[in-house]
């Protein structure tokens, strides 16, 4: 569907923008419930905006960072509705897997972190996440 255009569009990406800021300044709290506002503006539909992806993505960043797992828990299904437009390689498999991970089941979190390497060829992981990456070739 694209973004959310005119005031509410703008609205939504102040919202983003302050939660970035709030973030840098280590705020972490502030910048996921400012998250939370952006999705709560999201118009009705709220997964078909490009939007709603970028926001549950960063949620879960700050929340996995953080080490938040009910803030991780409450957000990670919707980021396999978010935005279903996306080019799928993965990302959202990588997130449901670093979730389960961190909230310390490795069984599920493997199962998921399989799914995303296969669809992102191995590309899914970034510098620091060699603890996923390690989970694939760990006996469970």
């Amino acid at each position: 569907m694209g973004y959310v255009q005119g005031e509410l569009g703008k609205k939504i990406q102040e919202l983003m923008d302050e939660s970035f800021h709030q973030y840098k300044q280590e705020k972490y709290d502030e910048a996921i419930q400012l998250l939370a506002d952006a999705w709560e503006a999201l118009p009705d539909g709220k997964n078909e905006y490009d939007e709603s992806y970028l926001i549950v993505w960063r949620i879960l960043d700050i929340a996995v960072k953080t080490h938040k797992i009910d803030i991780m828990n409450q957000w990670v299904d919707k980021i396999f509705y978010a935005d279903l437009e996306r080019m799928d390689t993965g990302e959202r498999e990588l997130w449901a897997g670093k979730v389960a991970y961190e909230s310390g089941d490795l069984k599920k979190a493997k199962e998921y972190i399989k799914v995303a390497n296969k669809k992102s060829h191995g590309r899914c992981f970034d510098e620091g996440e060699e603890k996923y990456r390690e989970l694939l070739t760990q006996e469970l």
